[in-house]
């Protein structure tokens, strides 16, 4: 495992975010283990928040159509200063061709500037490779016979 950040408030996003939650519905974040240490340092048991996929990959749990720590009457996280790293870095998304790149599914899109692509760039491209080397670790084991 890397650590893909020694900081998480380094993975901040600068953007005018509107806290309409909508980056919350529908989600299934992909998690690194400093984040899982990081929320069950808050009480929270592993099971209660994290699946891990048919790829090896661990995820927030989605319920009812939302993230497990999506709080639906006050729309805010109810994890929100130990949140994950790939919830952090939303908007941004990173596409293997071009590098970060914002969703326009965030309703404050427009509101990421330029320079907070370069530079969270790279760290995006870390944060993607972690969760692949995870899914590739599993498959390795899978065909040694060892899951």
């Amino acid at each position: 495992m890397i650590r893909v950040v020694r900081n998480p408030a380094e993975a901040e996003v600068k953007f005018e975010c509107t806290m309409c939650g909508e980056c919350c519905l529908g989600t299934s974040m992909e998690l690194l283990t400093d984040d899982m240490e990081r929320i069950v340092g808050l009480g929270y048991g592993l099971d209660q928040f994290a699946a891990r996929g048919s790829d090896g990959v661990w995820r927030l749990r989605n319920v009812d159509g939302h993230c497990v720590f999506y709080d639906p009457d006050s729309k805010r996280c109810r994890i929100y200063e130990s949140r994950p790293i790939g919830c952090r870095l939303y908007p941004l998304n990173y596409d293997d061709e071009e590098g970060a790149v914002v969703d326009k599914a965030c309703p404050a899109w427009r509101t990421v500037p330029p320079s907070e692509k370069k530079r969270l760039g790279r760290l995006l491209q870390l944060f993607v490779e972690e969760t692949q080397r995870t899914d590739d670790e599993v498959r390795l084991l899978r065909l040694m016979g060892k899951l």
